[in-house]
């Protein structure tokens, strides 16, 4: 795996493998993260990009984060914000039209082991604090997010299975499917997902959501890729990613839904290089473009008609944590 130097000194268009002939994709690098940061889930929220907490390196060894970084509107440097009531990481920050929200992830007991959390929190733009509200009905780390019609939709990932809760075999996939009513602060139970799983990524394209690829705690990397359709509650299966992959990122671009990074464990592991395109209307996967610095665990959203890859590691599990930040865009 090549491994290119940031920041680029020009922007680079990057084709390789089996890829489609017809699209021409720009990789261009946008301002890094005050720090290195891995195990985030950026939203964009009133037309900034803000990242919560997350996982570095220090000499001390893994650090769990309580930071919080805001992207200016102009996409050209970073702020810091009032921090994280605690330090976690893996928690889904999720942006509705007038709210941010951070929902569970990992803290640190006083043992120093991580525990997964049912922890809710709102971020108040006016004042700029972060406020505590009722608890989620699980525990819930890794998960993945929409927004469909206002209501916050949280699908799969690592739920406590017994009374331990502090090392990755305390832990079990969920199939839960709740939906948040923020308004009401009430949830609602949808139709489960249909293979439990973590370390996934979702985008809402049409009114229907996709779930693809995640990792189980028993099992290991999944290519599986699902699609809920709220009109009818059902859940079908659809192609699988072409590989196995974890700790990936994804957004809905373009009408279609690109797929970045990931993490695999075999033969010592690795980060995924590939950049996935699924085009929706013919349903089929292919591969457009490398990732000129490969990453896991990074986040993904889309502003200004670009793709914004933010943070990551580029090595399998928690070394290699990166400030990375890199844009992607179809030139079509």
């Amino acid at each position: 795996m090549v491994k290119l130097p940031f920041p680029l000194l020009c922007c680079v268009a990057l084709l390789s493998g089996p890829v489609s002939s017809a699209p021409d994709y720009y990789w261009s690098a946008g301002p890094a993260l005050p720090e290195p940061t891995q195990e985030i889930y950026p939203a964009v929220f009133d037309n900034s990009v803000y990242v919560a907490g997350g996982l570095a390196e220090s000499e001390q060894g893994i650090v769990v984060r309580d930071t919080v970084y805001q992207l200016d509107s102009s996409g050209q440097s970073w702020h810091s914000l009032t921090k994280l009531p605690e330090p976690r990481h893996h928690a889904m920050l999720v942006a509705q039209e007038n709210a941010l929200w951070s929902f569970g992830g990992f803290i640190t007991a006083g043992d120093g082991q991580w525990v997964n959390t049912d922890s809710i929190l709102r971020f108040d733009k006016n004042s700029g604090k972060w406020e505590q509200k009722s608890p989620m009905p699980v525990t819930l780390s890794e998960t993945v997010s929409v927004v469909l019609n206002d209501k916050i939709h949280l699908i799969g990932g690592r739920s406590v299975k017994g009374r331990a809760n502090g090392r990755w075999h305390d832990h079990e996939d969920t199939d839960w499917h709740g939906i948040y009513d923020s308004e009401a602060g009430v949830w609602k139970t949808a139709t489960p997902l249909p293979t439990p799983r973590n370390s996934a990524c979702a985008v809402e394209y049409d009114g229907k959501i996709h779930v693809i690829g995640g990792r189980q705690v028993d099992a290991g990397n999944l290519d599986t890729h699902e699609m809920y359709d709220p009109s009818t509650a059902q859940w079908q299966t659809l192609k699988p990613l072409p590989k196995k992959q974890a700790g990936l990122a994804c957004v809905a671009y373009r009408h279609s839904i690109y797929v970045f990074g990931g993490e695999h464990f075999v033969d010592g592991g690795d980060v995924f290089t590939h950049v996935w395109q699924y085009d929706i209307s013919r349903k089929k996967w292919e591969q457009v473009s490398t990732m000129p610095i490969p990453r896991h665990g990074l986040g993904a959203v889309v502003v200004n008609d670009q793709v914004w890859l933010i943070g990551g590691a580029t090595d399998a599990g928690a070394e290699g944590t990166s400030a990375v930040v890199s844009k992607f865009k179809n030139m079509n």
